[in-house]
């Protein structure tokens, strides 16, 4: 699909949507259309409009906006642009490197685990540039020089970011969840955009949108899974429960059952794998949340009682054992040992006084009457 049946399509949707984006018109649209305000109007009056109007506006609105101000990039630009802006990165390392730096401080975070991509941190080379020209140790060749590259590297990078924003709207769209607002989204596709520039080789002969997508893609996913749920499960985790649960809906309406057999079939995992997946604890929620949308009534109005802790009962009886513990503590150590053989707090399981007498080398009558003589100092400690 071309860019321009791509974006226009992209255009139709914003147009189309339920915000009010009066004022993001594209630029040019703009300049065809007469003004229809009054020709006696001050300039003084019509900027103020203006600004009312600008600080009136959501920042959606401001946002999508500014992007049909942008000019979108020809495929021959856009290989114009990476490729300079790829040459430009080169001399940039290569002057941080006379100066000292090591290749692997510049490295993006996460490549590693990649593999060899040749990546660097776009942001941590502007930052090392402008830390040397903060020094002011270079020469003043040096320092003109890298001052032309840092600015020329912006400008670029700056480009080719903004002319492909739109493309990140028009992905984030597809992936729209009541759980995160839309505008969480577009910014994290922001990111991917970012890291696809850093990665991108115009020398594979792809289009740069081509190899944008995947990476936009990924991070908004990343950005939904992260949100998902209170406890996180790893990314093919998800995956995996994703394909069996749509499995178990595609086998039931062709009429089979859903067994454990018949998922395996269709998503071609391991039964092993699904059997482990399906005993895995579903989705959380709060127990204050509203069983229906009309209704007061929440989860903890239906919850068995067994299953709900009572805090101020589980509190009581850790303090009452606290206390325990520390009156069983002030006993002689006969009457001690004899009382925790007794009701096992030694082990877990109750001793009679002729077992008592046995271990503590007692008649079973002298072990009943320490024990005796035990609760009686009990009973006067608690008093």
């Amino acid at each position: 699909m071309s860019r321009e049946n791509f974006y226009s399509r992209d255009d139709a949707w914003l147009k189309d949507t339920d915000e009010p984006l009066s004022a993001a018109i594209p630029a040019e649209d703009a300049a065809e259309s007469p003004p229809t305000t009054d020709p006696e109007t001050e300039p003084e009056d019509v900027s103020a409009a203006a600004e009312s109007a600008e600080s009136s506006s959501t920042p959606m609105q401001n946002y999508l906006k500014h992007l049909y101000r942008l000019e979108l990039l020809s495929p021959e630009e856009e290989h114009t642009t990476t490729c300079m802006l790829r040459e430009l990165e080169d001399k940039l390392i290569a002057l941080l490197q006379k100066r000292g730096l090591e290749l692997v401080e510049l490295r993006s975070e996460g490549v590693e685990q990649r593999g060899s991509t040749g990546a660097y941190d776009h942001g941590l080379i502007i930052a090392r540039a402008e830390e040397l020209l903060a020094e002011g140790k270079l020469s003043k060749r040096d320092r003109s020089a890298m001052q032309s590259l840092l600015r020329r590297f912006r400008a670029q990078r700056k480009k080719l970011i903004q002319c492909n924003l739109r493309l990140v709207i028009a992905i984030a769209k597809r992936f729209r969840n009541p759980a995160v607002p839309f505008i969480d989204l577009i910014q994290e596709g922001n990111v991917g955009l970012m890291k696809a520039i850093e990665r991108f080789k115009p020398q594979m002969g792809y289009r740069f949108s081509t190899y944008a997508y995947w990476w936009i893609q990924q991070e908004i996913q990343l950005a939904l899974r992260r949100n998902d749920d209170l406890v996180r499960q790893p990314a093919n985790v998800q995956d995996d429960l994703r394909a069996i649960y749509r499995a178990i809906s595609e086998v039931r309406a062709a009429g089979l059952p859903a067994s454990d057999e018949n998922l395996a079939k269709h998503t071609g995992l391991d039964l092993e794998r699904i059997q482990s997946l399906l005993k895995l604890p579903g989705p959380t929620g709060s127990l204050d949340d509203p069983v229906a949308d009309d209704q007061s009534s929440t989860r903890l109005d239906y919850a068995p009682a067994d299953e709900v802790y009572n805090t101020d009962e589980l509190v009581t009886n850790q303090e009452l054992a606290e206390r325990l513990r520390e009156a069983v503590a002030r006993l002689p150590p006969r009457q001690r040992t004899v009382l925790s053989l007794r009701y096992g707090l030694i082990s877990d399981r109750d001793c009679s006084f002729r077992v008592i007498g046995e271990q503590l080398g007692l008649s079973q009558e002298r072990a009943r009457q320490l024990h005796s003589d035990a609760l009686r100092q009990l009973k006067r400690q608690w008093r």
